[in-house]
């Protein structure tokens, strides 16, 4: 079996050092449940068979960046860079395990109890410790049999990216720390319908070359959701809103490669940590800053950092008045642009800048309604869907509200939320549209309304002339990457559907909204044959949002390609729960899919049991 070390211990005792090392990592404890009852059935052959699932803990725990620093028989502690890694591969144990023990007597299971926190670890020789190793080993004891339990720091930073189903169960005393700890659970029947994974590749993007198909020679940046420096955090929308009118100037240069303000809203309420963010979101630079407002009067501290180092390039501070935000955030934009990419000519600048609104009230609205957006429940989107409404109506010529509230139609229907799907999206391309009329170069609103005429109207030329110019606008904006994607598979441009969509999954790796871009991706790849690639995203895809039918359809199609019919069934079967209506004549009349392709991707799903 295999066992952990730590190499920078051993290290450290060779050369007589015994300095106290800290660092911010997620922990996870994991130990069996009932080991030694399973021992004392049958001793040798429990042993053989922990044996086989600690080395397969192992494995696992290296695929996702982690390290184990304690182990004992019958339970490991491990650090990982980040807690979203640290819950993926719990949910991914957890899944694995329900599979194998659904094969045999239930005296036989070997069942896992998960604990995950996130803090700062201390490192001395071969010992890790702390408080918040310890708090994990805690939480590990409060999870129910084949469960996890996480502290408040970890669902902070995984709520909005990492779908699960979680349920607060309140504060806990834990044994030996001071204060109580909130805590979140994710019971065993959660985790066992947790759709597996197999290792996917990151889509770095080389620095050096410069094709659609994959390299990129431009410099990426994160910009992340600038901090209130007041006590009251109820003004913090403000300060982390106003980051994606900067966002949207910045992606509008073509030599700039900007992540998407979805994948970085994440960060918002994390410690600073610049090195971490440039590893999750493999970006070169990485802009954050504070934001104070007394009265009438705005200051706004900013720094970009080189991610790799960690390292200040620039620090800089800008004053003004409320009514000067606006400018503040262009000459912010102007400075990151000239900065990381000091070529760039200043008509080029100009031009990506956005038309300021004529109402500071429609904007604070808009804010507003983007804090909600970001979060995942229902009334949320109903809030933010108002909010978007009020603002259009102090300024009626507003372009984002319009275009915000095509992709909210968007992110309806994709949360399985529509009553109406077909209504809804006839919605989402008059919210366009109206951006449009505002702002032609409203790079969302042109993705959105090109992708409508697309996927509602078959009319390809029209999408394609309006996608294009969502590109052109927007560089940096996935989603016209993934809807170009798309209306390139219906055409059999299969090259430039996958490159395409590895862009979008590129510009938006950990939004709450990337598995469309993720099920965008496993299209292409099913379009083009790689239909182990297909399943690996579609996969994805799925677990970051179970009730996507389109992406499920998908998947199904692709694992009765692959041989794999009996996973295949299960799927149907469970998109016949979510929709129970579903039937393939339907599906063949509404599809953009091509002739062939279409009536192809209709036998595989009746082959999986889909009626028609």
């Amino acid at each position: 079996m295999i066992r952990g070390d730590d190499s920078s211990a051993v290290s450290a005792r060779a050369s007589g050092r015994s300095k106290i090392q800290r660092r911010l990592a997620a922990v996870l404890g994991a130990d069996i449940v009932g080991y030694s009852a399973l021992m004392g059935r049958a001793e040798e052959q429990t042993h053989r068979r922990v044996g086989t699932e600690f080395d397969r803990l192992y494995r696992e725990i290296e695929k996702s960046h982690g390290r184990v620093f304690t182990f004992a028989g019958d339970g490991l502690m491990a650090e990982f860079p980040s807690a979203i890694e640290a819950l993926k591969y719990a949910l991914h144990i957890q899944a694995d395990a329900g599979r194998r023990n659904a094969k045999l007597p239930s005296d036989q299971w070997i069942l896992f109890r998960i604990g995950i926190n996130s803090g700062e670890i201390m490192l001395q020789e071969n010992r890790t410790g702390g408080t918040a190793v310890n708090i994990a080993a805690r939480l590990e004891a409060l999870a129910e049999p084949g469960g996890v339990c996480l502290s408040a720091a970890v669902f902070e930073q995984v709520r909005r990216t990492v779908a699960a189903s979680y349920e607060p169960i309140g504060e806990q005393r834990l044994k030996n720390i001071r204060d109580p700890v909130m805590v979140y659970a994710i019971r065993a029947s959660a985790c066992s319908s947790w759709i597996s994974m197999p290792a996917l590749p990151r889509l770095s993007i080389p620095e050096t070359t410069a094709t659609e198909a994959g390299g990129d020679y431009r410099p990426s940046l994160a910009v992340l959701p600038f901090r209130t420096l007041q006590k009251d955090q109820a003004d913090a929308y403000f300060a982390e809103g106003m980051i994606d009118d900067i966002i949207r100037a910045l992606g509008g240069l073509k030599d700039l490669l900007v992540i998407s303000r979805s994948s970085t809203i994440g960060f918002a309420r994390l410690p600073l940590d610049v090195r971490r963010v440039g590893y999750e979101l493999d970006v070169r630079y990485v802009l954050h800053g504070s934001v104070r407002r007394a009265g009438e009067s705005l200051r706004i501290a900013v720094e970009l950092s080189a991610a790799q180092t960690g390292s200040v390039i620039w620090a800089d501070r800008f004053d003004g008045d409320l009514a000067d935000l606006f400018d503040l955030q262009d000459r912010i934009a102007l400075r990151v642009a000239t900065s990381i990419a000091p070529h760039l000519r200043q008509h080029e600048l100009g031009r990506a800048l956005r038309k300021h609104p004529d109402s500071m009230t429609a904007y604070d609205l808009t804010l507003q309604a983007l804090d909600l957006f970001y979060r995942m429940d229902r009334a949320s989107i109903v809030q933010a869907r108002k909010l978007l409404e009020q603002a259009s109506m102090h300024d009626p010529g507003y372009a984002p509200a319009y275009s915000h509230m095509a992709s909210l139609y968007m992110r309806w229907i994709g949360q399985g939320w529509s009553e109406d799907e077909m209504a809804d999206r006839a919605k989402a391309a008059k919210a366009a549209r109206m951006a449009l009329d505002r702002d032609p170069n409203d790079a969302l609103g042109l993705a959105i309304y090109g992708h409508m005429q697309s996927y509602l109207l078959r009319a390809y030329d029209v999408a394609q002339d309006y996608l294009e110019r969502a590109l052109a606008a927007g560089p940096s904006c996935a989603w016209a990457w993934g809807y170009s994607s798309l209306t390139r598979g219906y055409l059999g441009d299969i090259a430039t559907s996958i490159a395409r969509a590895e862009r979008a999954v590129r510009l938006s790796p950990l939004g709450a909204d990337s598995f469309w871009l993720e099920h965008y991706l496993s299209q292409a790849y099913y379009l083009g044959g790689r239909y182990d690639d297909a399943i690996g995203w579609g996969r994805m895809s799925a677990a970051h949002a179970g009730a996507n039918t389109s992406n499920l359809r998908c998947l199904i199609a692709s694992l009765v390609a692959a041989g794999e019919v009996d996973e295949a069934r299960k799927l149907a079967q469970h998109l016949l729960r979510l929709v129970p209506t579903f039937r393939l004549a339907t599906f063949r009349a509404r599809t953009p899919l091509p002739g062939d392709v279409r009536d192809l991707f209709s036998e595989r799903l009746r082959r999986a049991g889909v009626p028609d």
